[in-house]
Order: structure tokens, then sequence, then C-alpha cells
């Protein structure tokens, strides 16, 4: 079955709502759901007097509508629904004034699941196995607004920007966000859970206004916005330049440079927030004027000396003490510095936005979401009703409507407005989203403009199809849980659509066929694949589906810049199944399992370059990742496999708590090693990073050590920092290291992807030359 699939699988999170909200029982109506039992408004054994047939109903203090009638003393009221929500708790009394005393008044009080157009249901029951039903359409409002935001404060206050907090605010039905508004401008949104927006752009001395309001389901904001003002500071006094240091920070490191005194300083040490950060010879880092090796090393030349690696956006404080032959100090040089933060491949503000813009939607009735970057290239259904930019409520919605709120796995083989959408959007061979690269624009490389589709559902139960380009779907996936929303996942194929919430279950049906797999090495499939058309790969049951992405990912990836680029790279059978072997090797030591094993979901793969993501040379690194982890073959020793996924440690924590320092390599404790000899113009590089829980030997073996130029520390340095910053890398979160030895020898950059249960999405893209 030709399929295009779309998965990510996140934890329900329920949407705020009120303490005093009526427990419900969510199933299917056997009576409501039969279209064979019909309608009967005069009904001997029921009356829904409440609402009234096509009447607006507005929700009240607490979420809810209320539903009345009369029942026949001899029948029995079973339930009332609101479409899939349907409560059995009612409060009984005598009949209305005008009504024999046949019968008996009921009341039932439950919050709809979602605002618009909805039709209530109620059941009651004469004799067993009887129903008596009444249907009744109705429009569901919230006119009541959110509350006033609490606790506006600015705080984080620079020269170009301030950070803004502010606390929770409630609503009767449910929020979708808030909104941040800077000096009357364009409006930010964020999520019902994030409750924090930085500002930046902001300049020095100048004064600002901030204000937030609530917006909930419906749209209503709340009525007062909460305001502050703030100025940012002055521009910092430019660095003395009679001190003759200079610092040039960016995002995972600093240089740091200063003329030399020949006649006095033979040597220096380096310190940064009072640690020793280095000692150094004053011929290893002296430059000419064109960055070369001074020899001899006179008063015009440089001292260079990288400081890495670095947090991103983070201020430090460092000192450098110049020394006689005798050690004496003969002078010191000081500043601070903070480091450059870096430039996320798609904004948070848009994350934020259509996260929050979604949860709206589907709380108001909307069928559709489509995001902004879509909205010129996704057709709205025909006759759909318009709730809001983006949010349109179909005028057919009977085929999906069966299986929304999703429960486990369906085929839906039939056709409604927005199936026929879906099938439209579907790429030509409704292939999976392998990778997010266009291959259309040669430069710059840009995020995949094709679009996914995801069932965005809140707690409630109302559901919105969210369509948005695939990082921008994956990026407000993640943050489901502080959007208010759980999410499902839509598979398009030939036969019909499917929906599900387990990836294992739905492959069994992707792929009935089954072999003998024991790693990708075994698995019909090669670098000349058509990866766009999903044929069947012969995967058995799902458990190798992960690594196959990341397989395809890599292939697709390194194809396209490649091209792109005229680099000399082509994959051929023997690097083809090395990239295999690797893959499972990086997988089995992801799983913590023996033998091998495929990639569990939900993964950030980084696959270092011979330069980084921004183009920047690493040559000598790349090679030496690459060499430390079996130069394409199996790492020796072998033990070196747990270097395939390491985890984050900010500012190298993981080390330090262990009592090694940066320069650990230069103790007693690990000598002799590749770095005893520093050669001019050269710094030794480790691999695992110093930012890992696997530095040093914190894995049972010493990380492995090579001199390499010092022109390559920043440019890798900013290069892992950079993947920490676009991939949401935080700390003492995993993930792979993939070195491929032909992309590095072939000078491909660096570039990085997540993976989800249906393709992959790069979160760190190569920046085109």
């Amino acid at each position: 079955m030709t399929a295009f699939a779309v998965a990510i699988l996140l934890p329900l999170s329920m949407i705020s709502q009120p303490a005093s909200a009526q427990v419900v029982t969510e199933a299917q109506l056997p009576a409501c759901a039969d279209p064979s039992v019909p309608d009967d408004v005069n009904h001997a054994s029921i009356r829904l007097e409440g609402p009234a047939a096509g009447s607006e109903v507005a929700v009240d203090a607490n979420g809810r509508i209320a539903v009345s009638g009369y029942v026949h003393k001899q029948a029995t009221m079973v339930d009332v629904s609101v479409e899939k929500t349907t409560s059995t708790s009612f409060t009984y009394g005598p009949p209305p004034e005008g009504v024999t005393d046949w019968s008996a008044s009921w009341t039932a009080s439950m919050r709809p699941p979602r605002l618009g157009p909805v039709t209530v249901c109620t059941r009651a029951q004469r004799e067993p196995g009887r129903y008596a039903r009444i249907l009744r359409d109705i429009t569901v409002l919230d006119l009541i607004p959110p509350s006033n935001v609490p606790n506006l404060a600015v705080g984080t206050i620079t020269a170009t920007g301030a950070k803004v907090t502010w606390g929770a605010a409630t609503d009767n039905y449910g929020l979708a966000g808030y909104e941040v508004t800077v000096d009357g401008g364009t409006p930010h949104r964020t999520t019902v859970g994030t409750r924090s927006y930085s500002i930046t752009g902001l300049q020095p001395s100048s004064n600002h206004t901030v204000s937030v309001v609530a917006v909930d389901l419906a749209g209503n904001r709340s009525k007062t916005p909460a305001t502050t003002s703030f100025t940012t500071d002055a521009l910092p006094p430019p660095p003395d330049v009679d001190a003759g240091l200079t610092l040039d920070p960016d995002e995972g490191g600093a240089m740091a440079s200063w003329h030399p005194n020949p006649a006095t300083e033979a040597s220096y040490r380096a310190y940064l927030d009072g640690e020793i950060y280095d000692h150094f010879e004053r011929d290893q880092l002296c430059e000419d004027g064109n960055g070369n090796v001074a020899s001899p090393c006179t008063a015009d030349s440089v001292i260079k000396l990288p400081i890495e690696p670095l947090e991103e956006y983070t201020p430090y404080a460092f000192r450098v003490e110049a020394l006689s032959a005798d050690g004496t100090v003969v002078r010191e040089l000081a500043g601070d510095f903070t480091t450059m933060i870096h430039v996320d491949e798609l904004s948070p503000a848009v994350t934020q936005t259509t996260a929050s813009e979604a949860s709206q939607c589907a709380g108001a009735g909307g069928d559709i979401y489509i995001a902004a970057s879509s909205r010129a290239s996704v057709p709205v259904p025909s006759g759909a009703t318009q709730i809001f930019l983006g949010c349109y409520r179909a005028a057919d919605t009977s085929c999906l409507d069966a299986v929304l709120p999703p429960s486990g796995e369906k085929l839906v083989d039939c056709a409604d407005d927005l199936t026929r959408t879906l099938f439209a959007i579907a790429p030509s061979g409704r292939g999976p989203v392998i990778s997010s690269i266009d291959d259309t624009q040669p430069r710059p490389l840009l995020l995949q403009a094709a679009v996914v589709p995801i069932a965005w559902c809140l707690s409630s139960g109302a559901c919105a199809t969210l369509i948005a380009p695939v990082a921008e779907t994956a990026a407000a996936a993640a943050v489901a849980p502080v959007a208010a929303a759980s999410i499902s996942w839509w598979v398009v194929g030939l036969g019909g659509l499917g929906l599900g919430a387990a990836l294992g279950t739905l492959l069994a049906i992707l792929f009935p066929g089954t072999i003998g797999v024991n790693g990708l090495i075994e698995y019909p499939i090669s670098h000349d694949v058509d990866f766009e058309q999903f044929d069947n790969w012969g995967l058995d049951e799902g458990e190798w589906y992960n690594s196959l992405k990341v397989y395809a990912e890599v292939i697709k990836t390194t194809k396209l810049v490649a091209n792109q680029r005229n680099l000399p790279f082509a994959w051929d059978s023997t690097e083809d199944a090395r990239l295999k072997r690797i893959i499972d090797q990086a997988c089995t030591a992801q799983r913590g399992t023996q033998g091998k094993a495929g990639c569990d979901d939900d993964i950030i793969v980084y696959v270092p370059g011979a330069k980084n993501y921004k183009g920047a040379d690493m040559t000598e690194t790349g090679k030496h990742i690459v060499a430390a982890m079996g130069d394409g073959g199996y790492p020796q020793p072998p033990t070196r496999a747990v270097w395939f996924y390491p985890a984050r440690s900010v500012g190298g924590q993981a080390a330090r708590a262990k009592g090694h320092s940066r320069g650990w390599f230069g103790t007693a404790a690990f000598k002799p090693n590749a770095c005893d000899v520093r050669v001019p113009g050269q710094t030794c590089d480790e691999f695992p990073f110093w930012s890992t829980d696997q530095a040093v030997d914190l894995t049972g073996q010493v990380a492995s050590l090579k001199l390499v130029s010092t022109a390559e520390s920043l440019p890798q340095a900013n290069d892992i920092n950079a993947f920490y910053g676009k991939c949401k890398v935080s700390d003492k979160t995993k993930f792979v290291v993939l070195p491929v030895k032909p992309w590095v020898e072939a000078g491909g950059p660096s570039f990085a992807f997540k993976l989800s249960g249906g393709g992959a999405s790069l979160c760190m893209t190569p920046v085109a030359p």
C-alpha cells in the first residue's frame, strides 16, 4: 500500500477548564449513531424543552450548557450527548406547569466538546431494547472573555531586548493562548502553556510599552490588557583599545587576541570565569597578518587564542597573564564578553502561533486550520465557512467525524470535504516525508515547502486538521502538551485514509510481507531507490522503520547538497553498505542493547562534516570524529560504540563533576597522549565532545585526542552549539552522532535532523555558500 505518513506521538494534555466541570464519559452512542432509529420530536416517552432547535446557546461561567425536558414516568432517561461527549447524570423534578402528572422533568448540565454547530441527542428507554431519541442542532457560543493577565513583569533587560513574563489567566471554557504586543505593533501569539516572550531588536536607551491579553478558544480576549513599560540599557562602553585585548564572540565560543611583547613575554596563562583555561608558549599561537604561523613572533604579530566550547548567549569573564621566562607575571589583560545566539531554522514565534491558533480553531468548531506559510498552496475545502483567518468549518465532514477524536488505528475508505483536501495535498506517489530540504531551489537551501496534515485534538475531543510545512508541523507537534492539545497523524494512501495512535500496528498493514532482518544491511533497499514512491521496503512490523528513515534522510540530504554545491561525492554499493552498518551500530547504541537493533522513535541525529553548517572549514576535526568511530568500520575498541549516543552536558558539568578541567589532556593522569607536544598553529581536539556526558574518560575509556588546526576550533564549537540550539537539545538530552566518512572526505557540511514516526525533518540545515 503506497502511503504518505506523518506520525508524532505525544501525551494528552488537558486544556484549561473550570475545576467544577462535570465528569463525562466518551462513547459511541448506539441509538444516536444508528440512522435507522427515527427522530420523533413528539415522542410519547420524552420531550426536549431546551435548548430550542436552531438556537444559539452560550456556555455559562463554568463552561457548560443546560439541556432540559421531561420524560414519561414509566420511561427511564438513558443519556444526553453533545456530539460524542455523553452525560448520564440528571436532576429530576416535578413536571413543568401545564403538563400532566404522567411525566417528570429532568435537567442535565454538560460541557460541549467544542463551540460552533453541534448536535444534541437525548435518549430514554421505555421498554428493554426500545429507545426513544430526539436530535436537535444548535450552535454553542462562548461570550465570556478570559480573565485579565496577572503579574506581568519585564526582566533580563539588555541594550537591545528584554524578556516578558506573566501569570496564568483563567477562562470559563478554555484558553488558546496569549497575545503580546510591543509598542502597539503586531501581536505575537504564544500557547496557553508558554507565559514568556523575548523581545529583540530594540534600540539602546529606548522606552517601550508591552501589553499581554489572554485569548480563549472562542477568540475572546481579556477586557483589560496587562501593561507595563521598561527602558533598555545603554550600550556598554567600547573596549579599552589601550588594554591591548580584543574579544570577538561567536555562538559557541570567542576569539581572544592581543599583540605580544617578545622581549619580556615567553608564555601566557589564560583564565575563564576565574578558572584556569589554558597555559601555552608564546610561539604556539602567534600569527602574522595573513593568519599564518609567525616565525619569528614579533611585536607586530598577534596572539590568537580560541575560547571554546561555550554556551550561547552567556556572559563570560576572561583574563590572561603574560609570563616571563622565569614565570614572573609581567602583564595582565582582562575583559568581558557575551556569546552570540543562534538563529532558529524556524522562528519560535511561528511555532507558537501555529499551535495556539490550531487549538483555537479546534475549540471554536473548526475542521481545518491552514498555517500562514501554507495558505497560498493549500486549497480551502469547497463550501467551507471561515471562522477566522486560516480556520474553516467544512460543509461535509461526515467521513472523518466517525474517527475523530482518534482511538487506535482505523482505515477510512470514504470521502468528504476534508479527505478530498488531504488527497489533493499529498505528494506524487504519496511517499513518506523523508527529507526537509527543498530540492527544487538551487540556493539557498530552504525548508521543504511540501505540507503535511496532523489531526490536532484538544482534550475535550474537539479536533481540527492542522496543515503546515513539514518542519513547522513537527515543531508545532513538539509543543502540543503546552498548547493544551494531543495530536495524531494521517496516512494518505491509495485505498483510503489511515488514522492511528501507534505506528507498529499500522506498519503491519503497510508492509504485510515479512523477511528475516538483522539490520539495514539485509533490507531490500539501496541508495538509488526512489524514496518518494514509498514502495514496500520489506519492513517487519516496524522494528527497523526508524533506522530506515535515518538512512533515507542521510542519503537524500547528501545527494541534494552535493548536487547543489558540485561536491565530488556519490554513493556506491560499498559506501552504501558501510552507511547501513554505521546506522545499525548507532541505533544499537541508542537502544542500549547487544547485537543489532533498530532506532527508537523521536531521536535527534547530528552528521558532522568537513565544514560546519555555515561552511567554515573543520576538515581535520571531521576526519578525527570519523577516525575515532572506526574510520568507516566498527569502532575500536568496540566499547567506543557508546560514543554514538551521548547526552548534552551544559558547560561540561558531567566532566567537571568528576574533577576534570577543560585542559584535562594536559594533566599527568592522561599522559602520554597525542596532544603532549603542542605544535605552533595547532590545538587539541577531543571526541566525544567536552559538552557531553561522555567527555574525558566518563565512558570507561579515554576520549580520542588529535592535534588540529587552531583555525578549526571556533567553527566546530559553533557547529555543535548551533546543533544544540536549532534542534532543541537541552541539558541531558541524548542524541545520535553519525559520522559518514565519504561525506567528510568530499568536503560536505554538517547537518542535523529530527526523526518522528512518519519521517525526518532537518533542524540544522546547511547554509548555502
